[in-house]
């Protein structure tokens, strides 16, 4: 856990680049579909929540993350295979840099029917499409309303889902 914690800890300017970019590209609709209440699976030290006008709540398995962040939304100590919530109760899901880490696809229950999930993996040139493939496959079922490549000191695939 140090060491992504100091990893992850020194990534701020990265990560909010990062955001402001996938902002960027959704457009005017950004706001109005990540507004209701959504779920953030490994928030880390919170740097995304910011981001988003609705209803936040932030999960990561890392106590240490955890009590680092600043935060004026609640944060819950908890794994994204196994989320404890109720089925259908967020009108998103927010996931950066954590799929990978993350088994199955739990975060499909808890996302309310045509609820969006913002899903997002870096990835360099040798493993592009074992993590594209890994991130779509967590979301079979969905309907992929928008995808795109962030090319930046640390390249990220994105991918828009709706639950149907």
């Amino acid at each position: 856990m140090a060491y992504t914690h100091g990893i992850y800890g020194s990534w701020q300017r990265l990560q909010e680049q990062k955001y402001r970019e996938m902002k960027r590209r959704l457009g005017e609709n950004f706001d109005e579909i990540f507004s209701g209440s959504m779920l953030d699976i490994g928030c880390g030290f919170g740097y995304l929540e910011k981001t988003f006008k609705g209803r936040y709540i932030g999960i990561d398995n890392s106590m240490e993350m955890l009590r680092n962040q600043v935060s004026i939304f609640p944060r819950v100590l908890a794994d994204g295979s196994n989320l404890p919530f109720k089925i259908n109760c967020f009108d998103s899901i927010i996931s950066i840099d954590a799929m990978h880490l993350v088994h199955g696809s739990d975060f499909q229950r808890v996302l309310k029917p045509g609820g969006f999930a913002l899903m997002s993996i870096f990835f360099n040139e040798q493993n592009y499409e074992e993590r594209k493939g890994m991130l779509l496959q967590k979301l079979g079922g969905m309907e992929i309303a928008g995808e795109f490549e962030i090319q930046g000191k640390e390249k990220e695939y994105v991918v828009v889902a709706v639950k149907r």
